[in-house]
């Protein structure tokens, strides 16, 4: 009945598979409580978009899009025309390129405008095409000086 256990070759397989799966769970066993230990002790580099929060200190207005969106691609110029505006801070991010992003920032339609407050808090979305007055607006700003004749593009709707 236990002829197979006579057999040198089937020994020496059962004694290698148990030597394997031994150093397996010790070589699991020692490498899991720094794998586990530092992620904890080591604080998470800040994406792109928490650097700029960072550094901004004034309403930001992000969109996030990609170069491939005809509707992205349409609220370039007027993105462009706030990025001159010195009460705030402008950027784009294209999610296609940084696909992380759409997870991590709950983006669900492009182009997706994410507003903050000079304290890099959100206070608000829009999802869509949206006007540089509307930007404005829900950033808490008056509308740029219109004496020197640069009006603000408007977004087509």
């Amino acid at each position: 009945m236990l002829n197979w256990l006579q057999k040198p070759t089937v020994v020496a397989l059962a004694v290698a598979a148990a030597v394997v799966v031994l150093a397996g769970m010790l070589t699991f066993q020692l490498g899991a409580p720094d794998a586990v230990a530092e992620p904890s002790s080591q604080a998470v580099a800040p994406d792109a978009v928490q650097q700029v929060l960072l550094r901004a200190g004034k309403p930001t207005i992000i969109e996030f899009g990609a170069n491939s969106c005809a509707s992205c691609r349409e609220m370039k110029p007027v993105l462009h025309a706030l990025s001159q505006d010195p009460r705030l801070v402008v950027a784009d991010v294209d999610i296609l390129k940084e696909r992380d992003y759409i997870s991590r920032y709950q983006i669900r339609l492009m182009p997706t405008q994410v507003f903050y407050n000079a304290q890099g808090e959100e206070t608000g979305r829009h999802m869509g095409k949206i006007s540089a007055e509307d930007i404005l607006a829900q950033l808490g700003l008056a509308p740029a000086n219109t004496a020197t004749g640069a009006a603000l593009p408007k977004a087509a709707l």
